[in-house]
């Protein structure tokens, strides 16, 4: 029986089962859940985000995380749908952005860092299980999953993060299914179980182009003519060569290096030349001048399948890695190719009633009827439900062969002589700029008391003397009063 819980509270009678879908797919895609809830009259619950959601088959917990979204739709009768998608916990995984670099540090450690610094701390590492060095490498404000993701890609390892927050980090061969196909077994529903034999990425000739290794030792001979100071080599020698001008050893130092004045002549890796020094030119001679070193020459090698080829014809593949310094080495990885490929690439799927599948598990299909008996890593893995008692697992497979390669790759990582590093320079930007509420209080203080001030001020007067009978005439308004005249005013005025 399915249950789903709401913030720990059992809401499975109010789920419409049909709706009910989830997917998990490999790696860090979020798994996700949805379904519907009817709001009515006689049902008030309404669901809302950032919920914790947990679906349970029976006992056995097939999903947990977070409402991500509600959707709401108005139906009849004032009923409204309530469309419910729920991430799994990488949704809060990727809450912060992850800003840091990392020195000859192993997975187990950043990724543990990386958990303590930049996730809430609810997140465990318990099934991390990588022990290799990274050499070098940077986060740039990249979200946890990416940077986890980033790891992933850099060791051919595969991730997730269970339903109880912890994360688990693997070789990819290394975690098996609860359980396998066979025919009639009763593990999937009969007639969903499908093979795909897919030629579009078959491979029989493969060309690994590696780093430069060292051949044996051998000579090269020039004829001095007594005047030439520079001869080029027809090879980049892996060090210092010897030099010899008639059988007569001279000092060798390297050229734009070593003092001129110490050595007979100078050597130069990247341009392949011997130049002596003036006053040292070889003398005029056939074949009197021998270098001796050990050459350095580019690693190619050529790896084929005869019967691949017979019946498919011939597919070419050439991949370069400069890391792969060893013959032994390079045909290796072209015979992991070869191995992967001859055949191109195997997809499948089935459906089934059992849970306990997850993507990244390794699972068995043994089919007589299909001819076929193969190691498969699960893609993906979809539920939905038909009623609360009936609902089926819809299971993608891809094929395993391409792990070979993998396997190879991390067998020379495990080794120690290959160094594993992301390529390129970051500077990483940590400065900070906060915001900040200020608060200004301004006192201010108002004296009462009285204190008397003092002012001087000068005033001129200007007096002119007017005898009595002096002649005034008198004239009406307005009129500014000059010279003799005067406004004189009739209503009012002591003469009226």
């Amino acid at each position: 029986m399915i249950t789903i819980k709401i913030d720990t509270v059992d809401k499975s009678s109010i789920v419409e089962f049909g709706s009910v879908k989830k997917a998990d797919v490999i790696n860090q895609k979020t798994d996700t859940l949805d379904f519907d809830i009817i709001y009515h009259a006689g049902q008030t619950f309404r669901p809302e985000p950032n919920s914790d959601v947990e679906m349970l088959d029976g006992a056995t917990k097939i999903f947990a995380g977070v409402i991500h979204s509600v959707q709401k739709i108005i139906k009849s009768d004032n009923r409204v749908k309530y469309h419910v998608r729920a991430k799994d916990y990488s949704y809060d995984l990727d809450r912060q952005l992850v800003i840091e670099g990392y020195d000859d540090k192993t997975v187990n450690f950043i990724i543990d860092d990386i958990l303590t610094n930049f996730t809430d701390g609810t997140f465990t590492d318990t099934n991390v299980d990588c022990a290799l060095t990274i050499t070098k490498i940077t986060f740039d404000r990249i979200t946890v999953t990416d940077a986890i993701q980033k790891l992933a890609d850099l060791v051919g390892y595969s991730w997730y993060v269970d339903y109880d927050k912890d994360i688990h980090f693997f070789e990819r061969n290394k975690n098996p299914a609860a359980f396998n196909i066979t025919d009639g077994d009763g593990n999937h529903i009969p007639e969903t179980l499908s093979i795909n034999n897919d030629l579009s990425q078959i491979r029989n000739r493969v060309f690994i182009k590696g780093g430069e290794i060292e051949g044996t030792s051998r000579s090269e001979f020039f004829d001095g003519d007594g005047a030439k100071l520079l001869f080029r080599t027809a090879n980049k020698f892996s060090s210092l060569p010897v030099v010899e001008v008639g059988s007569v050893a001279k000092t060798v130092g390297v050229d734009f290096i070593d003092d001129e004045a110490s050595f007979d002549c100078f050597w130069d890796y990247n341009q392949k030349y011997i130049r002596f020094k003036v006053g040292t030119v070889p003398a005029i001679g056939a074949d009197n001048i021998e270098v001796v070193g050990v050459p350095l020459y580019n690693l190619v090698v050529q790896v084929e399948d005869p019967a691949s080829i017979l019946q498919y014809g011939v597919f070419e593949f050439a991949k370069t890695d400069k890391t792969i310094k060893a013959r032994e080495e390079a045909v290796s990885y072209a015979q992991a190719e070869i191995e992967a490929y001859q055949n191109g690439i195997i997809e499948g799927g089935f459906d089934t009633y059992e849970s306990g599948l997850r993507s990244g598990m390794i699972i068995n299909v043994n089919s007589t009827l299909l001819n076929v008996n193969e190691e498969f890593l699960i893609q993906s893995v979809a539920f939905q439900m038909i009623t609360r008692e009936t609902f089926i697992y819809k299971v993608k497979l891809a094929t395993l062969r391409t792990v070979g390669i993998i396997d190879f790759l991390i067998g020379l990582l495990k080794a120690g002589d290959r160094l594993i590093e992301e390529k390129g320079d970051v500077v990483l930007e940590k400065t900070v700029f906060p915001m900040e509420d200020v608060e200004i209080d301004e006192d201010v203080e108002i004296n009462t008391d009285d204190y008397p001030q003092t002012e001087e001020a000068e005033i001129d007067e200007s007096v002119t003397v007017q005898a009595l009978d002096y002649a005034i005439e008198f004239v009406l308004g307005p009129q500014l009063p000059v010279g003799v005249k005067r406004v004189f005013i009739i209503e009012g005025s002591p003469l009226a």
